[in-house]
């Protein structure tokens, strides 16, 4: 139903959270907005799936059509960093897209980003080399500046 995109530039990340049922034109729509962003792409990504969040309406084809988008989003060759996503999920009922898309998203085909899953905001938080404080931000969104709510029509 909503996915947020938030920026930080106390800690230069990005923020993505995921609540309720996900829908497909949602994910495109994120892919979108970062394909349009080029900027977002320079910093490291912390993505956190909301209690409750789904993707069942989501087929693996389906994520990896948005996989495709990635994939031209991050094979530039002039990026000279190797980028990473952490991710928490809080929903047990996604646990298998989030491993299939982690699985897709480290496909070494060029690209220039890596990601992994992670139990616990502080053990993302480390991995990132955020300040310890920086945890609980990571958890509320606290400090983070809004950027863009992408919602399906029935979330509105």
């Amino acid at each position: 139903m909503t996915i947020i995109l938030q920026h930080s530039r106390t800690v230069e990340l990005n923020r993505v959270e995921y609540r309720g049922p996900i829908s497909i034109a949602e994910m495109h729509a994120l892919a979108e907005f970062q394909l349009g962003h080029p900027d977002w792409i320079a910093y490291d990504f912390f993505s956190l799936i909301a209690a409750g969040a789904d993707f069942h309406a989501l087929t693996r084809n389906d994520l990896d059509s948005v996989v495709v988008k990635y994939r031209r989003l991050f094979e530039r060759k002039d990026m000279i960093i190797f980028r990473r996503a952490a991710w928490v999920s809080h929903s047990p009922q996604a646990q298998a897209h989030l491993d299939h898309w982690i699985a897709q998203r480290n496909a070494p085909e060029g690209q220039t980003q890596e990601a992994r899953q992670f139990a616990t905001c502080a053990e993302a938080a480390a991995w990132l080399a955020l300040p310890a404080d920086q945890a609980a931000n990571l958890e509320t969104g606290e400090g983070f500046t809004e950027l863009a709510r992408l919602e399906s029509p029935d979330a509105a």
